[in-house]
């Protein structure tokens, strides 16, 4: 369509006649009946040729006979090029027959060239022009109409939405055909009426579109909702609808029109969102993490979550609190500096653009109190990766570092505890060694008794010093079982006192006793009792310094036992009172300049204390200035203390009675028989349980000391064999072994022993312990 139809301006003619005066005539009568008009005269085939090139114009008025051709190839000329252009033929010289073959080409209108029709020729033109225009407006709105229809054709599919109508007079429904499949029917379906079709709604949604329709029919305004569908196929759809009433005259509403959408897709979605935002939710607020986030670049508005919130002591509810940064009730401190807020991990994060790990940091409250947090943080980067926020992670780590520090401090004692234990071993064998070496070069009887006597003494604190750790062992393990009856504590300090007498004098203290004449009596393992209170005169004793005083005091105060013992010596630092009862503990160790000792006294003590239901004390006035152990145990009645045999009394002497040794060390099988023939015994050795059990049948001794290890058969089997012979009912069995717990105890009293030795042992506590059995 030629945009000069539209033109505005004026209207543009071109007047095609080879007529001068009539070309004069015809824009006269254009001019006077048309406002505005522009005429271009053609009077030659050169000028018709030139203006079809150039266009720009409305309307043609041609004459049929011209000198250079006729008016109906000038027509068939002009609508080849401009078909929509009308085309008058104004004319004097045509006839019928030419007018009707100039229709036939496309001619708008046909006048007559008479003196009385020059006025008709304005009229022709405007009537012409008006038509033309009026069908090209209507070719536009055609257009731009099938234009929209297929635009909304595209959206309605790029949507995946149907349209639909009801015709409320007829009650005829009609959609489009993707209806049908949101119904579970094929495309093209369509329901008989509104109500079959809500017959496919979900039961619980029913109700809600009839409310909703109810409002549709009010016709007050577009109404839209979700609801579930059971389809034809068997699935449960989630679809969207609109709907809004069309042509209502005030009486009766006539069109109801809308739209439907499959949202399932998007319903689950947003249900899984749902799910995982709930899941996400939950795992924050399980976990022992706190989360603070900032949506800013500069992360100066940072919220966190509740459990961050009540790290730091702050208020707090559901999801993430804003905090006022510039009021808060603690502090940031790394290395103990303070940090400034500039300087917080995830505003570090944020301003470099990358994550922080690692980040330990000290956060000290206002009231004193304080505790560590792990941070992490990291940014968080928008579409074009830019900063737009961060993000940060704390954990609580007090209790953490707590232990850590603890598992340092453990393993700085385990270090030195080592370190000490391989000197406390190598010092008595280094003189054992000696004394062995001197044994093989002197024969006076003065060197001989020497070397005896170091040896004695350096094996009995070898064995002070296994008896020690195994007790050690054994009490951390809850292995220890008491042997519990009625005790009298004075006799448990003058047994302590006797085992620790060496020592007390060879430094010259002064030990006092402050004692009652009436028993304290108190329910206990008298053995346990003693090595109680003797590992607490040896601590005195060994950190008091020469010629220093010990005092022992002894009293039952409100139904409790008292055993208190005091010293001149060392003192504790106040800062160390409570590590006194650790493991490997000691105030001044042996390697940095102290005392001898692997450090596990006290500890024995107050374990073996706790388990007579009592409680130690130990105050100090400070370095130098002495120190004080208190132990607290029950009282029980008074009443006669189980009879006791005199300390260091002597064992059975039942003499040149036959021994069986057997050991698979045949070194010391071989020693502790020559030790228990200088006691009078006969004495044969084996070195395994077969050969035992074969010297046995043949001699049949009155006692056999033997040890558990031993190969071809052990301990138990050789012991359990012996009790099974006809002889065997009254032979004395005494186990000598490294195996000290109680289960091995147990094991060794099942099998028929009647004495369970733990190595080191002394010859005169196998003399003892035979001598006991055989003298029943």
């Amino acid at each position: 369509m030629p945009e000069q139809v539209f033109n505005p301006g004026p209207l543009r003619v071109l007047l095609i006649d080879d007529n001068p005066d009539d070309r004069a005539l015809v824009e006269r009568e254009l001019r006077l009946r048309i406002e505005q008009v522009e005429v271009r005269h053609i009077s030659d085939a050169a000028a018709l040729a030139e203006a079809l090139a150039a266009g720009g114009f409305e309307v043609a008025v041609t004459d049929y006979r011209l000198r250079w051709t006729v008016g109906t190839e000038v027509l068939r000329e002009i609508k080849a090029r401009y078909p929509e252009v009308p085309v008058i033929m104004f004319t004097g010289s045509g006839n019928e027959e030419v007018a009707v073959d100039a229709m036939k080409e496309g001619l708008d209108d046909y006048i007559t060239k008479t003196p009385k029709h020059y006025p008709r020729v304005p009229f022709a033109v405007l009537a012409c022009f008006e038509r033309v225009s009026n069908r090209a407006r209507l070719q536009a709105s055609w257009a731009r109409e099938s234009l929209a229809k297929a635009r909304l054709e595209v959206a309605l599919q790029s949507a995946g939405m149907a349209t639909w109508q009801a015709d409320l007079a007829s009650g005829q429904l009609s959609c489009s055909d993707d209806a049908g499949p949101m119904f579970g029917h094929p495309p093209g379906f369509v329901h008989a009426d509104p109500a079959q079709a809500l017959a496919q709604v979900h039961p619980e949604d029913v109700a809600r579109l009839h409310a909703l329709w109810d409002s549709v029919l009010d016709g007050t305004s577009r109404v839209a909702a979700e609801f579930r569908v059971l389809g034809a196929d068997g699935e449960l759809r989630w679809l969207a609808g609109s709907a809004k009433l069309l042509q209502h005259d005030g009486s009766r509403a006539r069109l109801v029109i809308g739209t439907l959408r499959d949202v399932t897709a998007e319903v689950m979605a947003k249900e899984a969102q749902r799910k995982q935002r709930e899941e996400l939710q939950t795992i924050i607020d399980v976990l022992p993490v706190g989360i603070a986030i900032s949506r800013d670049a500069a992360a100066q508005n940072i919220a966190i979550t509740p459990y961050f919130s009540a790290l730091l002591g702050v208020g707090h509810g559901n999801g993430y609190d804003r905090i006022d940064t510039g009021e808060r009730p603690y502090r940031y401190l790394r290395a103990g500096q303070a940090l400034e807020p500039a300087d917080w991990p995830m505003r570090v994060a944020a301003r470099l653009g990358k994550p922080v790990r690692g980040e330990e940091l000290d956060v000290q409250f206002h009231d004193g109190r304080s505790l560590t947090m792990l941070v992490n943080a990291a940014p968080l980067f928008d579409a074009q990766g830019r900063v737009r926020g961060a993000v940060a992670a704390v954990m609580d780590v007090t209790g953490l570092k707590d232990v850590q520090r603890e598992l340092e401090k453990a393993n700085r004692q385990k270090s030195e505890f080592l370190s000490v234990l391989a000197h406390e071993l190598r010092n008595p064998m280094a003189a054992i060694g000696y004394s062995v070496e001197m044994l093989r070069h002197a024969s006076a009887p003065a060197a001989i008794g020497k070397a005896r006597e170091v040896i004695t003494r350096q094996t009995r604190h070898m064995s002070r010093l296994l008896d020690d750790l195994l007790d050690l062992s054994r009490i951390t393990l809850n292995r220890v079982v008491l042997d519990s009856h009625p005790v009298d504590l004075r006799r448990s300090i003058e047994l302590a006192h006797e085992s620790t007498r060496a020592l007390i004098e060879s430094l010259g203290h002064d030990i006092r006793f402050e004692l009652p004449g009436a028993a304290i009596m108190v329910q206990g393992d008298e053995v346990r009792l003693t090595q109680v209170i003797s590992n607490v005169l040896n601590n005195a004793a060994k950190f008091t310094p020469p010629r220093g005083t010990i005092t022992v005091r002894a009293a039952s105060e409100e139904g409790r036992a008292v055993v208190v013992v005091s010293d001149t010596g060392a003192g504790i630092a106040q800062d160390q009172l409570d590590a006194v009862f650790d493991m490997f503990s000691q105030g001044k160790s042996k390697v940095s300049g102290g005392t001898e000792g692997l450090g596990i006294g006290l500890a024995v003590v107050r374990k073996l204390v706790d388990l007579h239901g009592g409680t130690v004390l130990v105050s100090s006035e400070g370095s130098g200035r002495g120190t004080t152990v208190r132990i607290e145990l029950p009282c029980i009645g008074p009443g006669p203390a189980e009879e006791q045999p005199p300390a260091g009394a002597g064992v059975a002497a039942n003499t040149h009675l036959r021994l069986l040794v057997a050991d698979d060390n045949v070194d010391a099988a071989d020693l502790l028989g020559e030790v228990l023939r200088l006691e009078g015994y006969t004495v044969q050795v084996a070195y395994d349980g077969r050969q035992a059990m074969q010297m046995a049948e043949q001699w049949r001794p009155d006692a056999l000391v033997l040890d558990i290890g031993m190969p071809h058969a052990n301990g138990i089997e050789v012991a359990r064999w012996v009790r099974a012979q006809d002889w065997g009912g009254k032979v004395a069995l005494v186990a000598v072994t490294g195996w000290g717990q109680q289960q091995d105890r147990s094991a060794t009293l099942e099998a028929g022993f009647d004495d369970h030795l733990v190595k080191p042992v002394s010859p005169q506590d196998v003399v003892a312990a035979v001598g006991r059995h055989l003298a029943r």
